[in-house]
């Protein structure tokens, strides 16, 4: 039987949600852009914050339409953007609330 993780990644440029079977196969996935106006290389931290917030519980109920959500084992999230100390961006705090929130109501891992 297999068993499932959620990934979850709030970067400054997307919104992505994936489900990963144990041998690493992507069982479904979401993603979305963030918008970003015409000739703007980005966003501010606060909007892209703000964005994701907006756009996780709607994909999440986009993926649980796919997938059952009830069925995840595991939750992974991106809490910065590189793997040293004092990496930090705002946006990410919007992965990880929404990895935080549904690991204790499911009662599953948060890694």
């Amino acid at each position: 039987m297999s068993r499932y993780t959620l990934g979850i990644d709030t970067s400054n440029y997307a919104t992505s949600l994936a489900v990963f079977d144990t041998a690493g196969e992507v069982v479904c996935a979401k993603k979305r852009f963030l918008p970003v106006k015409a000739g703007q290389l980005g966003l501010r931290q606060s909007d892209a914050l703000f964005h994701h917030t907006v756009a996780l519980p709607e994909m999440m109920q986009e993926l649980a339409q796919e997938f059952d959500l009830t069925q995840i084992d595991a939750v992974g999230v991106s809490q910065k953007p590189r793997p040293v100390e004092g990496s930090y961006m705002p946006c990410f705090l919007a992965g990880v609330n929404a990895a935080t929130a549904f690991a204790h109501a499911k009662g599953s891992h948060l890694c």
